[in-house]
């Protein structure tokens, strides 16, 4: 699975991860903003303007979220059929991924993916 943290620091959080790789499908075609596409198996760079975007894209995605009444998001995996995800596990991760933006934006840095 993929992890991030902030490049030139050592302020970066252990727990900057998805939580499951059915989170992590869910959510990188949403997160998906930078200048190059993820990369699952290597690494993958947000400069300051990515970040920026995948702020602004997270604030947008917890706002959509936040609107559905059910805590249970359904979501059609790529192997394994219909998932059911926790949506507030799904905020989570979203607010861990807009620190690490907001981190980077403040030092003046990059964000950086890690695939497995």
């Amino acid at each position: 699975m993929i992890s991030w943290n902030i490049a030139n620091t050592k302020e970066g959080q252990d727990s900057w991860y998805f939580p499951s790789v059915e989170i992590q499908e869910y959510l990188l075609p949403i997160i998906n903003v930078g200048g190059q596409n993820f990369d699952e198996s290597g690494k993958t760079k947000y400069a300051i303007e990515d970040c920026q975007r995948l702020r602004n894209t997270i604030d947008f995605a917890k706002e959509t979220l936040s609107l559905m009444s059910k805590s249970v998001v359904r979501y059609e995996t790529i192997e394994e059929g219909l998932a059911s995800l926790d949506k507030n596990e799904i905020i989570s991760t979203l607010d861990k991924l807009a620190n690490a933006a907001e981190l980077a934006i403040k030092q003046e840095t990059s964000l950086l993916f890690y695939g497995d």
